[in-house]
């Protein structure tokens, strides 16, 4: 396990920081409650639920109003879907954004901000198409 007193003054402060700032519901490490943090309480009036599963299928964050998942990977090359995940997200017509987890680490709230940015864009057209709208 490392500790702070093995690492730099600079780097031991912010660790320090780091590990006080949790109110032990969350690890500041770990980048899944750190974008959480973030996208739970409906910022900018979108619910974003976390590990939501539904017909065998699971999504780490998502907004069913913005049909919008949100996932946590270190390789967003792998083929991680199923033929009935793939199946399920066409029939919801949810798209999927893959994000490393380096750059939540790096900068949730940016990370957060792309996401919510992206997630009220597709609000609009969803809500457009359904009224008959044509998307600008």
């Amino acid at each position: 396990m490392l500790s702070a007193k093995h690492l730099p003054p600079r780097v031991s402060r912010l660790w320090t920081v780091i590990r006080s700032a949790g109110n032990g519901d969350f690890d500041m490490a770990d980048p899944h409650d750190l974008l959480w943090q973030h996208l739970q309480g409906s910022p900018r009036g979108l619910k974003f639920l976390r590990d939501f599963a539904e017909d065998g299928v699971t999504l780490q964050f998502y907004c069913a109003e913005a049909h919008l998942a949100a996932e946590i990977t270190d390789d967003p090359f792998k083929q991680a879907d199923t033929d009935l995940r793939e199946a399920w997200l066409e029939q919801h017509r949810v798209d999927v954004m893959q994000i490393p987890p380096s750059h939540v680490l790096r900068n949730a709230s940016e990370v957060s901000d792309a996401i919510l940015s992206i997630a009220t864009g597709r609000v609009e057209r969803f809500a457009d198409a359904a009224s008959g709208k044509s998307a600008k």
